[in-house]
């Protein structure tokens, strides 16, 4: 890989291996979560929902160490805590992109001491209100993307950081998003031919780009990868071929 490169990372089943919002959602017994509230992403969208299981998370008294504790404890992708480390010590700049939030991304990385690898991260802010109850606000609102939902294009924050960076004079020579959610096709729909769109072997995102229609498609190489230390080898085998050109 070119030193000039920009890597983006989804969060969830990416870099750590589950659902954040679902990790904190399973603090609470199911017979808790009223019927009204369980199809409430389906009408509302996510976030209206997640910010009611954080009410019923704070009416439960469960408490901001018992969420933290809970996020913590979810394991890195198998390979990922190594990949991150030396995709930054080679100089590569990481961004994440997440419909997670600020703060179970932040408690996470740095529990697994990696917060210095990831130079920005654009996800929806969370923070704690004065009673102690978890509250998530989107990252901002569009509609201009059918693909993506309302409060989060990730195709839009790829787009604006990296028309940021040359604004400031910044270039990179390639793009590499990887994810493996259906979210995470927008972005890889706005990569050119010299970039990597590493989708996850197994999760719906491959299969999303195996059955895009035919006025839809990536003009990016696809890399595919199972686990941090797969995907570290993909990437320099990928670099090896762009060297031989």
């Amino acid at each position: 890989m070119d030193c000039s490169s920009l890597i983006a990372f989804d969060f969830d089943h990416t870099i750590c291996e589950d659902n954040s919002d679902m990790v904190a959602r399973k603090l609470v017994s199911e017979e808790k979560i009223p019927e009204n509230v369980r199809s409430l992403y389906q009408s509302n969208g996510w976030l209206t929902y997640m910010n009611k299981i954080f009410e019923i998370l704070h009416n439960n008294s469960i408490d901001k160490k018992q969420i933290k504790n809970a996020i913590v404890a979810i394991p890195a992708v198998k390979g990922m805590e190594t990949l991150l480390a030396t995709l930054h010590a080679n100089g590569h700049e990481i961004i994440i992109i997440s419909d997670s939030n600020s703060l179970f991304i932040d408690w996470w990385l740095k529990s697994k001491k990696l917060e210095h690898t990831v130079s920005r991260i654009f996800t929806n802010p969370a923070w704690f209100d004065d009673d102690g109850r978890l509250k998530v606000d989107r990252y901002h609102t569009q509609r201009s993307c059918e693909l993506s939902s309302i409060n989060l294009c990730k195709g839009k924050i790829l787009i604006d950081f990296i028309n940021e960076k040359r604004a400031q004079g910044i270039y990179y020579d390639r793009t590499i998003y990887i994810g493996d959610g259906k979210n995470d096709l927008c972005p890889i729909l706005r990569l050119s031919e010299a970039d990597l769109a590493c989708p996850r072997k197994d999760y719906v995102l491959i299969k999303c780009l195996t059955k895009l229609p035919r006025d839809m498609h990536s003009e990016a190489s696809i890399v595919a990868w199972k686990d941090g230390t797969d995907l570290l080898k993909e990437l320099e085998e990928a670099q090896r071929m762009v060297k031989k050109k």
